[in-house]
Parts: C-alpha cells; structure tokens; sequence
C-alpha cells in the first residue's frame, strides 16, 4: 500500500477519534443542596451576577440537552450563535479563563414592582416599561396597586394617565431598598399620594414630600408596629407629640 495513503488513512482515523473524544466531554455541572454549582469535572463553569436564579436554574436554562453542555458547543454558541432568553435576565457574557473554565456573568432585568393583568404578573422597570410577564411571583418585588391600564404590552410602557407616577415609584422602592423595609405592597391613588402595606399595617405617606426623611423614621418605627394591626398616618408631623399618629384597628 502507497506510504501516502496510509498516512492518510492513520490521519483520518485520529482525526475521527479526536472528534469522538472531544463529543464526549462535558461541562460538570453538579450542585450543592443550595443550588450552587460546584467546581468538579474537567470543565468547570461558574455564575455570577444574578439575584433572581440559582445557579441550577441557570444552567437549566443555559444547557436544555446534553450535547450543548459540551465546551466546544457551548463556547461556539457563544461567538457564533444565539444566547438563549432567559426571563428576567437582560443579557450574559461568557468569558473562557484558562483552556478549561467558563464563567458567565448575567444582568438581572431592572424590575421597580409588578400589577396582576389578565392572570399574570407584570413586571416593569424605573421607566414603566414592561419588562416581563410570567406567572411566575418573584419574592422581594413590591405589588402595586392604584395603576388602572386598558391594556399592556410587553417591552413597551404601562399606558398611564400620568407618567409622574413612575418617579414616585423609583423613588419609594430607592428608599425602601436602602432602609431595608420589607415592604409587599405599594398603592399610589390617582392624587399620586403614596401608601405602604408592611404586615398589618398600612403606612400613608402622603404626596412624596420630604420622602426620604420620613422612610429614614419609618425603619426606626417598623419594630414597634409587629404584633399591631392598624394605620400609621405620615402625611403631616405631629409637633405637640413629637411623633406621626397610629391609629389601631378596631
């Protein structure tokens, strides 16, 4: 037999087998009892970024059959191909350190509250745009209440009478995010007057003046308002009290 031919053929065959080998490899994918990949396998992958999944509900997203968690698929998908739509993630980027790991880092949605239309949750951004609509209730995203819309369409803004609305709203879930209040529901009236339900007990603000100050009092208040049911009013300050008025229910 020509030596060239048998070159070839010693070619092809390890050609064949290096294919063979490389379908063969994955991307270790195991986690912990908190859904936290753990780095074990040849080919490891870590995420980061997200406040919405889990680690395994990522990866769930990220790798739906075997064959796309395999490295050499997942990084041409990457360059080449199309990301996958994962709800409530903006965008990912894959970044290959080293021969061996892949870390991904994913950008949550900016999501300000949610209104229930037409048997799911809307989800919106500091805009009023839409940003999701899932069946899906997210924990720590205030309800809001008070947005009467004749329609809603996804990716466009909430259709509202006064888009002033949205400012208070950015505003208040600023504030409660940085005093820490565990709030589950925000109702704005059509006077754009702010009310907030935490527990039983329901918290009028009144028309967003001097909104930081009162939130920063709110957070002090909160403990003493546990084991209560009633309305604490906050539109205007009480001098001769030195304090805003509760008023318990009934």
């Amino acid at each position: 037999m020509n030596r060239k031919i048998i070159i070839g053929i010693l070619g092809a065959l390890l050609l064949v087998s290096l294919v063979v080998f490389c379908s063969t490899l994955r991307i270790g994918l195991s986690f912990d009892s908190d859904g936290n990949v753990k780095d074990d396998g040849t080919f490891t992958i870590t995420f980061n970024g997200s406040e919405q999944y889990t680690d395994e509900e990522l990866a769930e997203y990220l790798f739906e059959t075997d064959m796309s968690a395999n490295p050499f698929v997942f990084w041409w998908m990457d360059k080449f191909g199309e990301h996958v739509e994962i709800p409530f993630i903006e965008k990912y980027d894959v970044e290959l350190e080293g021969l061996t790991s892949f870390n991904v880092t994913f950008y949550d949605k900016s999501i300000v509250g949610y209104i229930e239309y037409m048997g799911s949750y809307k989800y919106f951004d500091k805009d009023g745009i839409v940003v999701e609509s899932s069946p899906v209730l997210l924990p720590d995203i205030p309800y809001i209440t008070g947005i009467n819309v004749d329609y809603i369409v996804l990716h466009e803004k909430l259709p509202v009478n006064n888009e002033k609305l949205f400012d208070i709203l950015l505003d208040v879930t600023q504030l409660i995010s940085k005093y820490d209040i565990a709030v589950e529901k925000i109702n704005i009236s059509e006077k754009l007057e702010i009310k907030l339900y935490i527990g039983n007990v329901r918290v009028e603000l009144g028309d967003g003046d001097d909104l930081s100050e009162k939130m920063m009092v709110l957070k002090d208040i909160i403990p003493q308002l546990v084991d209560v049911s009633g309305v604490l009013d906050m539109k205007v300050y009480d001098p001769q009290r030195n304090e805003y008025t509760f008023k318990k229910d009934e």
